[in-house]
């Protein structure tokens, strides 16, 4: 006869909830925990031996509510917003936009595009007349850029935008101006007459050549059109804005160019400006008075000397702003441009996000490859692009990460033993976690909370992990009942013994998420309350839904049927029987001495 085995590795017994609960009671010194905890497994057991009782029922009616929850994920809403994102409810950031956009609306914001130049060599001053030069090229590529869109062309100057054109008595005056008036460019080329080959449009005048801002002289201009029409309305605003001789007053960086104006201070000398020098204190736009670029609107990495006047600096900065689609909107609304073409806003920011993705294109292509220069183009386009790539869900990870999780739930659990086996309780498992990711997320956007890059990218890996290890905890305490536990009893008994830990963890997961949503950040706020949202319902899932999965499995397992392909009954197996006697009592007798 077989030795027993020892004490110590005997399978625990069977003991009824009610009698395994009173004596641990009576004779602890804390009776209210664990009354507590008696209470709460005796609610489990009876939860789980009705389960047992309707596991089909429970398992159709879960997977129904959760599989009409996950439909909500087709409204869900991505937000790419800086400010909705990242500026902190209530903050003094919040509070002045909001004043901002209360006092002058909406369309009194604008866009900006940025063209930033550094050396290839780090540390290298940037401020030479070559360096300029460069920039001079790149910022008039980007300047350039047109586009074509519903039947029309878009360049610069439709699209910029521009401080306010005044109104003039004048009707002649007046168009010109209209079709003068400059875009609104901060950058440090403004500082030289080359500052005015950005400037785009032209006017005409009989008798003189294309008047542009190359070689627009007011001054000049007021004493040639002075005794043919009265000017002092216009001549006292251009006082007022201290316009001067506009562009063609300032030095030239390339003195040897062939259009460099007469009027230019190193124009007959020929000597290249000391850019430092005439950088030091900013630069002007044509309005000496209203248009004033700070240094650090220009330059970076400055250095000075101990009078700080500018010296050195490693990066230079220019600046295109555009008007935002309200504006453009409605600069050319009733135009006969866009008559025929149903102008709308959606229209205008279809225009600005394409020149904007353009003006980046080129503007990178602008300087050869040998060069010692390199160009970053930056626009609010690519920063909502860059943004709409990270909150994309990337459907090829995530089911990737869950099709491994498939892979290896069904090889850990899967035996060559038909009675011990799980793999299709694995596999069950999750998919149903993944089911119930995609609910908790379909409830988020039923409730209006919008996805960011977070929800997108972390959140269901991050629920995948905690679901599944919830599923590997019940599913393991389901093969290790105790013997002697009635077949009726064994998904109550399981719960019973596993579903508190399940509970507070799950439990404590949701508040952590629902007090990290106190953080007054958008993003983050939105992303906890989405983690404890998504937690809640695989805690529903995995409480519910997965013990009528394991009740179903003992169903297969009692029926004798294989696991996976359940379909299929196990072939007997005599050999098995052999020398497992106690399985096969049918089986004894024609075996004799198979116990000795």
């Amino acid at each position: 006869m077989a030795r027993p085995p020892p004490l110590q590795e005997l399978p625990p017994v069977y003991t009824p909830p009610a009698r395994a609960a009173s004596p641990q009671i009576l004779a602890g010194s804390l009776k209210a925990p664990l009354w507590l905890r008696a209470y709460f497994q005796g609610l489990l057991f009876s939860l789980g031996c009705g389960i047992q009782r309707h596991c089909g029922k429970v398992l159709f009616l879960g997977l129904l509510a959760f599989g009409a929850l996950a439909l909500g994920l087709r409204v869900a809403i991505i937000e790419t917003d800086l400010e909705q994102l990242w500026v902190e409810v209530g903050s003094r950031v919040s509070q002045e936009l909001h004043y901002t956009k209360e006092k002058l609306g909406e369309e009194a914001a604008y866009t900006s595009q940025m063209l930033i130049q550094t050396p290839h060599q780090e540390g290298e001053n940037i401020l030479t007349p070559e360096a300029l030069g460069l920039h001079l090229q790149a910022a008039l590529a980007a300047s350039k850029v047109q586009v074509s869109l519903y039947g029309k062309s878009w360049d610069l100057n439709k699209i910029c935008y521009k401080s306010g054109i005044p109104l003039i008595e004048n009707g002649m005056i007046e168009r010109m101006i209209e079709k003068l008036f400059p875009c609104v460019i901060l950058t440090p080329l403004d500082c030289f007459w080359e500052g005015a080959k950005l400037q785009g449009g032209s006017a005409y005048l009989p008798g003189r050549p294309d008047i542009q801002w190359t070689n627009l002289d007011p001054e000049q201009l007021l004493k040639e059109l002075g005794p043919f029409a009265s000017l002092e309305g216009f001549r006292e605003l251009l006082d007022k804005a201290q316009v001067g001789q506009a562009y063609v007053g300032r030095p030239c960086l390339h003195p040897d160019d062939l259009h460099c104006p007469p009027t230019a201070p190193n124009h007959h000398s020929k000597q290249a400006p000391n850019v430092a020098q005439e950088l030091n204190g900013g630069c002007h736009g044509f309005s000496h008075k209203f248009m004033h670029w700070q240094e650090e609107l220009l330059l970076g990495g400055m250095a000075r000397d101990a009078q700080g006047q500018l010296l050195r600096a490693e990066a230079l900065q220019s600046t295109f702003l555009l008007m935002s689609p309200r504006q453009l909107y409605e600069h050319f609304r009733g135009d006969y441009q866009t008559h025929d073409i149903g102008w709308s806003e959606e229209q205008a920011g279809t225009v600005l996000r394409a020149w904007q993705r353009r003006f980046v294109q080129l503007a990178q292509e602008a300087l050869p490859q040998n060069s010692s220069q390199q160009i970053h183009a930056f626009s609010s386009t690519t920063l909502d692009d860059i943004l709409h790539a990270f909150s994309e869900v990337s459907a090829a990870r995530v089911v990737g990460g869950y099709l491994l999780m498939l892979a290896y739930a069904c090889v850990t659990m899967l035996r060559w033993d038909c009675a011990q086996s799980q793999g299709a309780v694995g596999l069950a498992g999750v998919l149903l976690v993944a089911l119930a990711v995609a609910s908790g997320l379909g409830l988020c956007a039923l409730l209006g909370i919008a996805f960011n890059a977070a929800t997108t990218q972390v959140l269901p890996f991050l629920a995948l992990g905690i679901g599944v290890d919830d599923i590997f905890l019940l599913a393991h305490a389901f093969t290790e009942a105790p013997p002697g536990t009635p077949l009726q009893e064994h998904t109550g008994e399981c719960l019973r013994r596993t579903g508190t830990s399940v509970a507070l963890t799950s439990i404590n997961h949701m508040v952590a998420f629902f007090m990290a949503a106190l953080v007054p950040i958008p993003a983050l706020r939105a992303f906890s309350l989405q983690a404890a949202i998504v937690v809640g319902c695989n805690f529903a899932a995995v409480m519910l839904v997965f013990p009528a999965v394991l009740s179903l499995d003992l169903h297969r397992r009692h029926c004798q049927r294989l696991d996976v392909l359940c379909c299929f009954s196990r072939p007997a197996t005599p050999t098995l029987c052999l020398f497992q006697p106690l399985l096969c009592p049918r089986d004894s007798d024609s075996a004799p001495g198979t116990r000795g």
